[in-house]
C-alpha cells in the first residue's frame, strides 16, 4: 500500500491577545478532498521544537511539527512510542524523533508543499511555509535555556526514581 502524501497549501496566522499561531492547511494528494484538515500551531513550538530535539533551523523543525498530526494515530494506538524529549538527554531525543520521521513517511504519510498548475510560474515559486521560515528566528541562547530546564527536569525525575520515587 502506498504511503499517503500529503500538501500543504496554506499557512495562516491567528494573532489575538493571548494567542500566537499558525494554522497550516493539510489536503490530501490524490485522496479524497474532503480529508483536508488544518492542524493549529504555537508560534512558539518551532523553538521549543528545536529546543526538545536539539535542531538548529526552521525547516529541521518544521519537518517535525508537519508530521506530527500523521504521526499522532499512531501514537494514540500504541504502535509507536510518545516521544519524550524532556526525560532524556538531546542527543537520544533527536535520535527518537529522526526515527519517528523516517517511520512516518515511510509507513503513515510524508508532507510537501504546494504546487502550482502548469504555466503558474508566481505561484510555482511560492511555498506556504515561507511566511513562517520568514517570521521565525532560533535563538540559539533561549533554546539551550529551554533544553536546560528540560534536563534539569529529567534529573530531577531521574533522582526522583533512585531515590524510590521521593518516599
Amino acid at each position: 500500500m502506498a504511503v499517503e502524501q500529503w500538501r500543504i497549501t496554506e499557512v495562516r496566522e491567528v494573532s489575538n491577545p493571548g494567542e500566537d499561531a499558525w494554522l497550516i492547511t493539510y489536503e490530501p494528494v490524490g485522496g479524497d478532498p474532503s480529508t483536508a484538515f488544518v492542524s493549529y500551531v504555537p508560534k512558539e513550538a518551532v523553538e521549543v521544537r528545536a529546543a526538545e530535539y536539539g535542531l538548529s533551523t526552521v525547516d529541521e523543525a518544521l519537518d517535525v511539527i508537519l508530521h506530527a498530526p500523521l504521526l499522532a494515530p499512531a501514537h494514540a494506538a500504541g504502535e509507536l512510542d510518545m516521544p519524550a524529549p524532556a526525560l532524556v538527554d538531546v542527543e537520544t531525543a533527536r535520535a527518537q524523533v529522526t526515527e519517528q520521521l523516517a517511520t512516518c513517511k515511510a509507513k503513515y504519510g510524508v508532507v510537501t508543499t504546494a504546487t502550482a498548475p502548469a504555466g503558474d510560474a508566481a505561484k510555482a515559486a511560492a511555498d506556504p511555509l515561507q511566511v513562517i521560515r520568514d517570521q521565525t528566528r532560533i535563538d540559539p541562547v533561549r533554546s539551550a535555556t529551554i533544553r536546560m530546564e528540560m534536563d534539569r527536569y529529567r534529573l530531577a525525575h531521574e533522582a526522583e526514581s533512585e531515590n524510590g520515587g521521593g518516599r
